[in-house]
Protein backbone atom coordinates (compact mmCIF):
# COMPACT_ATOMS: atom_id res chain seq x y z
CA UNK A 1 0.00 0.00 0.00
CA UNK A 2 0.83 3.55 -0.86
CA UNK A 3 0.23 5.58 2.83
CA UNK A 4 -2.55 7.42 1.19
CA UNK A 5 -5.58 5.99 1.61
CA UNK A 6 -7.26 7.49 -1.46
CA UNK A 7 -4.95 6.14 -3.69
CA UNK A 8 -5.00 2.91 -2.38
CA UNK A 9 -8.60 2.66 -2.48
CA UNK A 10 -8.46 3.48 -6.32
CA UNK A 11 -5.43 0.93 -6.95
CA UNK A 12 -8.28 -1.89 -5.17
CA UNK A 13 -10.97 -0.17 -7.72
CA UNK A 14 -8.69 -0.33 -10.66
CA UNK A 15 -7.99 -3.97 -9.86
CA UNK A 16 -11.64 -4.70 -9.76
CA UNK A 17 -12.64 -3.40 -12.87
CA UNK A 18 -9.26 -4.43 -14.27
CA UNK A 19 -9.80 -7.85 -13.69
CA UNK A 20 -13.76 -7.66 -15.26
CA UNK A 21 -11.97 -5.57 -18.41
CA UNK A 22 -10.13 -9.04 -18.80
CA UNK A 23 -13.02 -11.45 -18.69
CA UNK A 24 -14.89 -9.23 -21.17
CA UNK A 25 -11.61 -8.87 -23.33
CA UNK A 26 -11.48 -12.95 -23.17
CA UNK A 27 -15.16 -12.77 -23.92
CA UNK A 28 -14.11 -10.87 -26.95
CA UNK A 29 -11.31 -12.58 -28.05
CA UNK A 30 -13.15 -15.80 -28.37
CA UNK A 31 -15.66 -14.11 -30.33
CA UNK A 32 -13.04 -13.23 -32.65
CA UNK A 33 -11.93 -17.06 -32.45
CA UNK A 34 -15.43 -17.92 -34.02
CA UNK A 35 -15.62 -14.82 -36.39
CA UNK A 36 -12.24 -13.17 -37.48
CA UNK A 37 -14.56 -10.45 -38.77
CA UNK A 38 -16.27 -9.35 -36.33
CA UNK A 39 -15.28 -5.63 -36.74
CA UNK A 40 -17.95 -4.81 -33.28
CA UNK A 41 -15.20 -6.94 -31.23
CA UNK A 42 -12.38 -5.99 -32.47
CA UNK A 43 -13.21 -2.19 -31.65
CA UNK A 44 -14.44 -2.84 -28.21
CA UNK A 45 -10.66 -5.09 -27.81
CA UNK A 46 -8.85 -2.00 -29.13
CA UNK A 47 -11.02 -0.11 -26.87
CA UNK A 48 -9.40 -1.96 -23.89
CA UNK A 49 -6.17 -2.24 -24.45
CA UNK A 50 -6.43 1.51 -24.73
CA UNK A 51 -7.64 1.94 -21.61
CA UNK A 52 -5.46 -0.07 -20.01
CA UNK A 53 -2.32 2.12 -21.68
CA UNK A 54 -3.94 5.27 -20.60
CA UNK A 55 -4.59 3.75 -16.90
CA UNK A 56 -2.15 1.22 -15.75
CA UNK A 57 0.79 3.37 -14.34
CA UNK A 58 -1.33 5.83 -12.61
CA UNK A 59 -2.07 3.19 -10.66
CA UNK A 60 1.59 1.47 -9.63
CA UNK A 61 1.37 -0.91 -12.81
CA UNK A 62 3.29 0.62 -15.43
CA UNK A 63 3.71 -2.66 -17.19
CA UNK A 64 0.68 -3.01 -17.76
CA UNK A 65 0.60 0.47 -19.34
CA UNK A 66 3.00 -0.91 -21.89
CA UNK A 67 1.05 -3.85 -22.63
CA UNK A 68 -1.80 -2.03 -22.98
CA UNK A 69 -0.31 0.38 -25.62
CA UNK A 70 1.08 -2.60 -27.41
CA UNK A 71 -2.32 -4.39 -27.57
CA UNK A 72 -3.66 -1.01 -28.40
CA UNK A 73 -1.08 0.46 -31.33
CA UNK A 74 -1.44 -3.02 -33.17
CA UNK A 75 -5.34 -3.24 -33.41
CA UNK A 76 -6.53 0.33 -33.66
CA UNK A 77 -5.05 0.18 -37.47
CA UNK A 78 -6.87 -3.32 -37.80
CA UNK A 79 -10.43 -2.04 -36.84
CA UNK A 80 -9.95 1.08 -38.34
CA UNK A 81 -9.42 -0.36 -41.61
CA UNK A 82 -12.06 -3.42 -40.64
CA UNK A 83 -9.37 -6.08 -40.88
CA UNK A 84 -9.52 -9.39 -40.08
CA UNK A 85 -8.43 -10.24 -36.83
CA UNK A 86 -5.48 -12.49 -36.99
CA UNK A 87 -2.00 -13.63 -34.48
CA UNK A 88 -5.25 -14.53 -32.14
CA UNK A 89 -2.03 -16.16 -30.34
CA UNK A 90 -0.26 -12.66 -29.28
CA UNK A 91 -3.60 -11.32 -28.12
CA UNK A 92 -4.25 -13.88 -25.45
CA UNK A 93 -0.70 -13.62 -24.59
CA UNK A 94 -0.82 -10.16 -23.97
CA UNK A 95 -3.98 -10.41 -22.09
CA UNK A 96 -2.56 -13.01 -19.86
CA UNK A 97 0.73 -11.02 -19.34
CA UNK A 98 -1.74 -7.82 -17.86
CA UNK A 99 -3.28 -10.40 -15.83
CA UNK A 100 -0.35 -12.07 -14.24
CA UNK A 101 0.89 -8.18 -13.63
CA UNK A 102 -2.42 -7.20 -12.14
CA UNK A 103 -2.42 -10.11 -9.53
CA UNK A 104 1.32 -9.90 -8.95
CA UNK A 105 0.72 -6.10 -8.12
Amino acid sequence: MSGDPLLDELRVRFRATTEIRLQEMGVLLDALDRNAGDSASLKKLALHFHALSGMGATYGYPRISELGEEGESALLPMAASNATFSERGRWRELVAAIARELRAG
